[in-house]
């Protein structure tokens, strides 16, 4: 799958903005619990204000890449739209399955 046409290209996000995504906008959720909150972790993400921090880098990647989507990738072979504009959710949802597929391989597993 890819997230590239020649009118419309979907910019790979640089390996420092990977890391950026991966501690700031991701860390809070996964460390909360995504499915069942645990609320030891829930206090722990607000007393360092994890969630401000989200909201911080993605208005900074919007600044450098425009509004986006940007591609992810996750680990070889796996790769993940981030959108950074509200309004590429239709462009996506219209867009699927190809080339935005939303049957992830945790999806197709079940």
């Amino acid at each position: 799958m890819t997230l590239e046409s020649a009118q419309d290209p979907v910019p790979f996000l640089s390996p420092t903005d990977h890391a950026r995504v991966f501690t700031r906008v991701l860390a809070s959720p996964v460390l909360k619990g995504p499915l069942i909150r645990r609320p030891k972790a829930v206090n722990l993400a607000e007393r360092f204000d994890l969630d401000a921090a989200g909201v911080d880098e993605m208005q900074r990647l919007r600044a450098k890449y425009g509004d986006g989507p940007v591609q992810l990738r996750l680990f070889p072979g796996r790769r993940v739209a981030l959108l950074l504009n509200p309004e590429d959710v239709p462009r996506v949802l219209e867009n699927t399955p190809e080339p935005f597929s939303p049957a992830s391989m945790e999806k197709r597993g079940a």
